[in-house]
Formats: C-alpha cells, structure tokens, sequence
C-alpha cells in the first residue's frame, strides 16, 4: 500500500516536472518572436506569410576627393600680325599670285602679288591732269594781273561815256531837236520864196518882152523855160510841204524817241557793265581759286595712289610663316573663306585680312572659360594645358586672371602665356587644346556613393539618405553634402562615421 502511494507521488512530481519545462520552453519561444518582430517591419495582411525585406547597408568611406574642371581653347602666336593690303582710293586687288600657305617670308618680302597696271595707268593720266591744271592756273593768274589793270581803264571809261552820252542827249534835245524842226519849216519856206522869185521873174519878163525889139521865137523860148521852171517849183514846193508835215509828224517825232530810247539803254549797259566789271574779275579770282583747290586736291589725290601702289607691293611687317585665314582667339579660320579669292584672277577688298604672319617664337593659350565655372577658376592661379596633337605631355601652366567681361555669350577668356618644354614641338597657332584646373581638393573626405544620396522633388538643393530606424524601417535622414567627384558625393553633416546608411532606395 505504502509503495503504491510512493509510485503516485512520484509521477506526480514528474508530470508536474514535465509541465513546468514546456511553460518555460513557450514562455522562451515567445520571447523569440518578439524579438525577431520588433528587428522586422511588420507584415502587411497582403504580405503575411512573406519573409521581411532584407536592406544592404554602406558605411561613409573616407577618400581623396579632388574637382576637375576641362575647359577647351586654342592655341594662338601672340606677336602674330594680321595681314591686309591697306588702300585709300583704289579698291581693285586683283591677284597674279596667290601666297603659299605655310611659306616663310622675310619683313619687307612680298606676301602676295597683285596687278598694279591700272593703278599706274590713272596715276599718269592724273599727273597730266596736273600738269594742264597748273598751265591753267598759270593763265588765269596772267589773265587775272591783267584784268585788274583793265578793270581800272574800263570803268573811267564806262563813267567818261556814261557823261559824254549825257552831254549828247542834251544836245539834241536842247538844239539837234529844234533845228530839225526849223529847218523842216524853213525848207518849205525856201521852196515858196523861190517860187515867188520865179512867178516875178517871168512877170517881169513877159512885161520886158512886150516893149523891146527882140523876135517872138526868141522871146516864146525864154518865157517858156521860165514858165516851166516856175511849173517845177510849183511841184518842188508841193513835196516840200509834205515832207514838212512828215518830218514834223513822223520822222522827228520817231528819231526823238529813238535818241530818248537809245540814250536809256545806253545808260543801263553802262550801269550793268560798271556793275559786271568788278563781277567778273571776282568771278576770275574765283575760278584762281578753284583752279589752286583742283590742283591741291588732285595732288592729294595723287599722293594717296601713290601710297597705295606701294602698298599694293605687299610687304610683310615682320619676318614669320603665312597662314592663309585669320585667328579670333586662336581659332582659325581655314582656307575655305579665301581661296576663291586668294587664286590668280581673284579680288581682294581694301583692309581685308586674309592671312597671319605668325613669327613661332612664343605661343599662347586662349582659353573658354563657362560662366558657371568662373567663380571656381578665379580662386586659382594654376593647371595643367595638353594639346589634342600631344596629350600624353602635359604642361603645367600659371595665370594671373579672367577677362572681366564676357567675349560671348556664357563665356570669359582666359589668356595664358605657355613655357613649352624643351622635348616638345612649339604647338601651331589654331591647334585645339585642353586645360585642367584643379577647383576644390580634400584629403580623408567622408564619402559616399552618389547613387546612395538623393535629391527632395521639391527641392533639388536639399539630399538626404536612408538609415534603418530601432524597428528595421527606412527612414529619411537630411544632410549636407560638398564636392562630387567621380562616383562619389562628399557628405559635410547629418551622419556620425560609423553610422550606416541604405545602399539603394528602398522598394528599388
């Protein structure tokens, strides 16, 4: 009995054993679970019975960070002349031989050569004009000298006639008038006293006739003739008595007139010709003067195709190489523009450039600087110039400053004297190159992979990234960030070192 109770007993404690194990086992597995959940985000009821999203974490990265700016330009010969052929009146340049591109030519050595026939043909004919100018202006000075002693003679004799005209009109009018009219009268009066003494005579004769001795045949022949005298005196005395009234009505009255007449129009050429004298010695000084002026002018006209058949020569201002085409801040031109009008038979226009006399002593660079990287080269004075014929040599170069005004649109030039080493070619004028300018440097940088920064769509300026929050979720984190420099971005603030960061954007 005793051991019956024992053996109960027994499996009693042991079933109790037993159950307080598998409590502290569920109890433990619980705990577990809860654990692992608050590590997990939870999972949605579309997403139950999934596995929690796993996130790849980075930590920042310590680097070199170092900013390149490339900026292109050219290279350009800064004692290089442009070369034109500089003409004041003719504008013909007609070439007979063009240049040669690349030719070495000496100061005072043709460039190029071009016709100068009918530039010296109109020079000469220009001088002959000159020649006869003068002749002329020689004439006009003699004619001139004498004009002004004449002028002196001329007008004392204008006022000497302009008086004895005066004189005359008054005489004829103060006497000439009034004896042509007595004498018309006394002429009629003469006619009638004549016919008196004829009509007196053959009375007296008639009445001598009838008393002396003499025959009738004799008689009849005198007192015939005396009749027909006195019948002609009659006639006579009717013509007298009507030129009479003629002269009286018409003849005086006209030549009165004509004498009133020609005595004004006399007057007025004397007053015009005492006025047009001096007028026309005037006129003569006048045309001395424009003679002197056309002969000036035509001398300076001379002077000038003089000068420009010399610079029609074409001689080059300094000794140095050709290159066809011109240069704007190191960038050539090329052929293309002027070979149409650098063959033979081709026109060039006055003060047109169409090639450079480089001397290759010293080159140049003549770079483009972009107005968003101006504020970052101006802080530096050094970099390095490669030439696209040579890259793999670089040349470190100094500069001392920007333009202060854009030369185009976005853009300021920077002009650096080069040093070209002793083993490398002197670069040709208009060849490309490249310089890179250090803008920003750090060492020990904390970094991370741009990829793993990104942008607020509101706010381009502000970056963040993802940290993992205490229950495993994705959470924003603002930051600040500096330089990029190839795949990496500099992180300024916002992250502690060794705090990690999602690699990716989560749900990428």
């Amino acid at each position: 009995m005793n051991d019956q109770l024992t053996r109960l007993f027994l499996f009693l404690i042991t079933f109790s054993l037993l159950l307080f194990t598998q409590k502290i086992s569920a109890e433990t597995k619980s705990v577990s679970k809860e654990k692992e959940i608050e590590k997990k985000p939870a999972s949605s009821p579309k997403n139950e019975g999934k596995s929690a999203p796993e996130y790849k974490t980075i930590k920042l990265e310590k680097k070199h960070i170092k900013k390149i700016l490339s900026v292109n330009g050219f290279f350009e010969d800064p004692d290089a002349v442009s070369f034109s052929v500089e003409t004041r009146v003719w504008n013909e340049l007609k070439v007979i031989q063009s240049p040669d591109h690349g030719n070495f030519v000496k100061k005072n050595e043709q460039v190029v050569s071009l016709e100068t026939e009918k530039l010296s043909q109109k020079l000469n004919s220009m001088k002959h004009e000159l020649k006869i100018l003068s002749l002329d202006g020689d004439i006009l000075s003699n004619e001139l000298k004498r004009d002004e002693k004449v002028n002196k003679i001329e007008l004392a004799e204008l006022t000497r006639t302009e008086k004895y005209n005066l004189r005359v009109h008054s005489h004829f009018k103060e006497l000439d008038l009034p004896y042509e009219k007595k004498s018309a009268i006394n002429e009629l009066k003469r006619y009638e006293e004549n016919l008196l003494y004829m009509v007196e005579e053959l009375n007296q004769l008639k009445k001598m006739y009838e008393s002396d001795d003499l025959t009738e045949e004799t008689e009849e022949i005198i007192i015939t003739r005396t009749q027909n005298d006195v019948n002609r005196y009659k006639f006579a005395l009717e013509g007298a008595q009507m030129r009479k009234n003629k002269r009286l009505s018409l003849e005086i009255p006209k030549m009165e007139s004509d004498k009133q007449d020609l005595f004004q129009k006399q007057n007025l050429t004397l007053t015009t010709d005492k006025i047009n004298k001096p007028l026309a010695l005037n006129k003569k000084k006048l045309e001395m003067q424009k003679n002197q002026e056309n002969k000036k002018n035509l001398i300076t006209e001379i002077s000038k195709l003089e000068k420009d058949i010399s610079n029609l020569k074409a001689l080059s201002p300094i000794s140095g190489t050709i290159f066809l085409g011109t240069f704007q801040r190191g960038k050539w031109s090329g052929l293309k523009p002027f070979e149409p009008k650098l063959k033979k038979g081709g026109i060039l226009k006055p003060h047109e450039e169409f090639a450079t006399i480089c001397p290759l002593k010293r080159i140049r660079a003549r770079i483009n600087i972009p107005e968003k990287n101006y504020a970052d080269l101006i802080k530096v004075k050094t970099g390095i110039l490669k030439s696209t014929i040579n890259p793999d040599t670089e040349i470190n170069c100094k500069f001392d400053k920007i333009s202060n005004f854009p030369i185009s649109p976005d853009h300021y030039d920077l002009a650096i004297d080069v040093e070209i080493p002793e083993n490398m070619p002197l670069p040709m004028p208009g060849t490309s190159c490249t310089f890179d300018v250090i803008t920003y440097e750090k060492m020990n940088a904390s970094t991370l992979p741009e990829t793993s920064v990104f942008k607020e769509d509101h706010d381009a300026e502000l970056r963040f990234v993802y940290i993992l929050s205490p229950k495993g979720k994705p959470i924003k984190k603002r930051i600040k960030v500096g330089k990029t420099s190839g795949l990496s971005i500099e992180v300024l603030s916002g992250l502690k070192p060794s705090q990690e960061v999602l690699k990716d954007k989560p749900g990428n």
